[in-house]
């Protein structure tokens, strides 16, 4: 990384977590009337949705099971939908030396209102973080340019000094047109990562 760091702002899924939608649909699948291999698809539209904050939990849920002819409870699909995830170890590892260090750690994250409660109480790493950026509280995504601007404002980051570390290409180049010092991740290369920010941990 070519300038002095001052921050680091992280992306979540497939960086400090690993996520799996498949154990989602394995939960429910004996108990929709679409088939399994067709709910993820048909899914996906609402999800999405959920995550620009455009549909409630509840809303979500309900639209959810009217798609996929799911029979259980609210609370039964929230709780299948919600634990999809596994630490990603070595990054924790990274983000607990960083915080440390007292260096200033963000997150900026294409998520939604399951998930941000049920990760952040599962796994204590987050609360290392100083501040966080979510898609369905700012009304847009990654790799629009304005959740990048959001970040900048709203977390006080000079983007030049901070280093952003991302799993998806796309939204890897819209970091770097923000300013922002951008790694590319590969939670199967790890080492790289601590190769680029000269990191010993």
């Amino acid at each position: 990384m070519k300038n002095p760091t001052t921050a680091f702002l992280f992306d979540i899924g497939n960086v400090i977590i690993r996520f799996d939608f498949r154990l989602a649909i394995g939960r429910v699948a004996d108990r929709c009337t679409l088939a399994p291999e067709h709910i993820l698809p048909n899914l996906q539209p609402l999800t999405d949705q959920l995550e620009m904050g455009q549909l409630g939990v509840l809303e979500f849920v309900e639209a959810a099971a009217e798609v996929t002819g799911f029979s259980g409870t609210p609370e039964e699909f929230i709780a299948a939908f919600e634990d999809i995830f596994e630490l990603n170890q070595p990054i924790a590892d990274l983000i607990e030396k960083l915080s440390e260090a007292k260096t200033p750690l963000f997150l900026l994250s294409n998520t939604n209102a399951i998930h941000v409660p049920f990760f952040t109480k599962k796994f204590p790493v987050f609360a290392k973080f100083d501040g966080a950026i979510y898609s369905y509280e700012s009304g847009c995504m990654k790799p629009a340019p304005k959740i990048f601007e959001i970040a900048i404002k709203k977390l006080g980051l000079e983007a030049g000094t901070t280093i952003y570390i991302d799993d998806l290409p796309a939204n890897c180049e819209a970091g770097k047109k923000a300013g922002f010092q951008t790694f590319c991740y590969d939670f199967r290369n790890h080492d790289a990562l601590l190769a680029a920010i000269k990191s010993p941990v």
